[in-house]
C-alpha cells in the first residue's frame, strides 16, 4: 500500500507543473490589441502635452486648462482590457484613447483662441478707460500726466502687435496700473496742496516751518516723478504722516488757524448756495462754530473746535460739488444753445440750417457730460465731471472766439496758442483742428509748420473736441463698418492709405480719395464736385478726411504720442 502512495506523488506534481506552465504561456500570448492603434494613441497624448506646455507658454490661464489637465490625467491612470482569444477590446481602447486625447488637443486650441479674444476686448477696454483718465487729468493741466501718456502711447502700440493672452494680460496690468495711478493723483495733489496750505498757515502765525517746507519740498518731487499707483499711494500715507506731524506744531497758532478755516467754511457756503444748494443748516454749523472759538480758552478747547470745523468743511464738500457739476452743467448746455442759435449754418443744399457748435450738443460731447454728472456717486466723481464739463466749456469758447478771427485759415491762431499754452504744449509737436473753419494746423513747439483744409464729422457723427493723441499709425489699411448694412451709416470695406487714430472709437486723421472738396461748409451736405452723393455730400463719421497727398505727408510728419486739439 505504501508503495502505491508513494507512487502517485510524483504523478499528481507534474501534472500540476505542467498545467502552472501551459497557464504561464497562455497569459504571455495574450492580447494587446493593434500595435498601430497603441502607438496613435502615445503619438496623440504627446501631442496633447506638447498643446497643454504651449497654452501654458502663451498665458492661457490656468483655470481654463486645469479641467482638460485632469481629464488627461484620468486618461493616463486607465489600462487597456486583458484578453486572451480577441485583439479587439484592447484595439478598440486604444483607439478610443487617442480620439480622446485629439479630443481635448482641439479643446486646449480652441482655449487658446478663446483667451486671446477675450483678453484682447478686455484690453482694449482697459485702455480705453486709462485714456478717460488721463484725458481728464490732462485737461486739469496736471504736467505729471505726461508720463502717462507716454506710457498709454506704449501700451497703444503693444495692443496692435499683441498676439498672445500673456501679451493681452500684460497690457490691461498696465493700463490698470495707470487708471488706479491717475486715479490716485487728484487725491494726492489735494494732500499735498493741503500740507502746503498749513505750513503757509503755520507761517503767518511766525511758526518755524523750515523742516515742514523741507518735507514739503521733497513730496512735491516725489510727486512730480510718480509713475506707479505704488509709488501714488506711498506718497498718500507719506502726506498724511506729514499732515498728522503738523498737528503737534499747530497747537500754538490754533487761534489763528481756526478763524482760517471758518473763512473757508463761510466761502464754501457761500459758493454751494450761488450752486443752488440749501445751506441752512451749514450755515448754523458755521454760527455755533464762530461762537465756540470765541469762548476757547484752554489748548483743549481749541483742538475741539478745531476738529469740529474740520468735520464740517468736510461735510459740505459733497453738496457743494455736486452742485457745482450740476450748475456748471446747465451753464455749459445753455451756451451751447443760445450761441448755436445765434449762429447757424443756412444751407443752400437742402434748405435746412445747423448750429455752428453742434459738436458740443447732445449728439456730440454733451451727451458725455450729461451722463458724467448723472453717474457720479463720489465726491471725486463730481470733480471729475467738473474737470470734463470745464474742458468742453473750454473748447467751446475756443470755437466762439475762433468765429470772430479774421486772421486767414493758413496762419497761426490766437486760439491755438491759448489752448497749447492752457495744456503745456509749447514744447513738440501739437495738431489743432479748427471745427469752425474745417482747418487743420500742425505746430512745432509753437511755430506753425502746415495748414490744410479738411472734413470733419457730420451733424449727427461729430469729431469731438478736446485734447487727445495719436495713438495707433496704420499705412495702409483697411476700414470696416461697425454699422449694419441698411444703416444711414453703414459704408463699404474702404481700403485706407494713411491712418492716425486719435481716440478710441475709430476716430482717425485719413485720407479720402472718394472726396474732392475739403474745407468750410464740407461737413454739411453739399454737393461734391466727384459727383458722389452718397459719401462725399456729407461730413465725415467723425473722423479728419485730407486729400491723400496731404494725408501722406502728414503720416510722414508726425509719429506716435503727438497731441491733437480739436476745438
Amino acid at each position: 500500500m505504501k508503495q502505491r502512495v508513494v507512487s502517485k506523488r510524483p504523478i499528481s506534481k507534474n501534472i500540476l507543473v505542467v498545467s502552472l506552465s501551459l497557464l504561464i504561456m497562455l497569459l504571455l500570448s495574450a492580447c494587446n490589441g493593434d500595435p498601430q492603434t497603441q502607438q496613435k494613441a502615445d503619438q496623440n497624448k504627446t501631442q496633447l502635452d506638447r498643446q497643454i506646455v504651449h497654452a501654458q507658454s502663451i498665458g492661457v490661464p490656468d483655470s481654463l486648462l486645469q479641467p482638460i489637465i485632469h481629464q488627461k490625467t484620468q486618461l493616463s491612470g486607465t489600462t487597456a482590457p486583458l484578453t486572451v482569444f480577441s485583439d479587439q477590446p484592447a484595439t478598440d481602447y486604444y483607439s478610443n484613447l487617442a480620439q480622446r486625447y485629439q479630443l481635448l488637443s482641439v479643446q486646449v486650441r480652441g482655449l487658446e483662441s478663446q483667451a486671446t479674444q477675450q483678453l484682447d476686448y478686455q484690453a482694449s477696454l482697459d485702455l480705453q478707460t486709462f485714456e478717460g483718465a488721463l484725458t481728464q487729468r490732462q485737461g486739469q493741466g496736471f504736467v505729471e500726466a505726461k508720463i502717462f501718456q507716454d506710457q498709454l502711447t506704449r501700451d497703444q502700440n503693444l495692443l496692435a502687435q499683441a498676439q498672445y493672452p500673456k501679451d493681452y494680460v500684460k497690457i490691461s496690468a498696465d493700463a490698470k496700473n495707470g487708471i488706479q495711478a491717475l486715479h490716485l493723483m487728484g487725491p494726492v495733489n489735494d494732500l499735498l496742496t493741503s500740507f502746503q496750505q498749513t505750513i503757509h498757515q503755520l507761517q503767518q502765525s511766525r511758526l518755524d516751518t523750515t523742516a515742514l517746507n523741507q518735507e514739503a519740498d521733497a513730496d512735491l518731487q516725489i510727486f512730480r516723478g510718480a509713475s506707479t499707483a505704488e509709488a501714488y499711494q506711498q506718497l498718500l500715507d507719506q502726506l498724511n504722516t506729514h499732515l498728522q506731524q503738523t498737528v503737534v506744531i499747530s497747537t500754538q497758532a490754533i487761534p489763528y488757524v481756526g478763524a482760517a478755516k471758518l473763512q473757508q467754511f463761510s466761502a464754501d457756503i457761500d459758493q454751494a448756495k450761488q450752486y443752488g444748494q440749501s445751506v441752512n443748516t451749514f450755515q448754523q454749523r458755521l454760527d455755533t462754530d464762530k461762537t465756540a472759538l470765541t469762548q476757547a480758552k484752554s489748548i483743549g478747547d481749541f483742538l475741539k473746535v478745531s476738529a469740529q470745523i474740520d468735520r464740517d468743511i468736510a461735510s459740505i464738500q459733497f453738496p457743494l460739488y455736486r452742485g457745482k457739476a450740476s450748475y456748471l452743467l446747465q451753464q455749459f448746455h445753455h451756451e451751447v444753445t443760445s450761441w448755436g442759435t445765434a449762429h447757424q449754418y443756412h444751407d443752400a443744399y437742402n434748405g435746412a440750417s445747423y448750429h455752428l457748435d453742434y459738436e458740443y450738443d447732445a449728439q456730440g460731447i454733451g451727451s458725455d457730460a450729461d451722463i458724467a454728472v448723472q453717474t457720479a456717486q463720489t465726491l471725486d466723481d463730481y470733480k471729475g465731471a467738473i474737470d470734463l464739463v470745464t474742458i468742453d466749456t473750454r473748447h467751446l469758447h475756443a470755437m466762439e472766439t475762433d468765429y470772430s478771427d479774421k486772421t486767414p485759415w493758413n496762419q497761426p491762431h490766437a486760439t491755438d496758442m491759448q489752448l497749447m499754452n492752457h495744456y503745456g504744449l509749447m514744447q513738440g509737436q501739437v495738431i489743432v483742428v479748427s471745427l469752425i473753419e474745417q482747418t487743420l494746423r500742425l505746430y512745432q513747439n509753437g511755430k506753425l509748420v502746415n495748414a490744410f483744409h479738411v472734413t470733419t464729422g457730420q451733424y449727427l457723427k461729430p469729431s469731438p473736441p478736446g485734447v487727445w493723441h495719436i495713438f495707433l499709425r496704420q499705412s495702409p489699411t483697411k476700414f470696416k463698418s461697425s454699422e449694419p448694412k441698411g444703416s444711414a451709416f453703414w459704408y463699404p470695406d474702404t481700403n485706407i492709405n494713411y491712418a492716425m487714430e486719435y481716440h478710441t472709437g475709430g476716430y482717425f486723421i485719413h485720407d479720402s480719395y472718394w472726396r474732392y472738396n475739403y474745407g468750410p461748409g464740407t461737413n454739411f451736405p453739399h454737393a461734391d464736385a466727384s459727383g458722389d452723393t452718397l459719401f462725399s455730400g456729407n461730413g465725415s463719421h467723425g473722423c479728419i478726411n485730407m486729400q491723400e497727398q496731404q494725408a501722406a505727408w502728414m503720416y510722414s510728419h508726425t509719429t506716435y504720442g503727438d497731441a491733437m486739439m480739436i476745438y
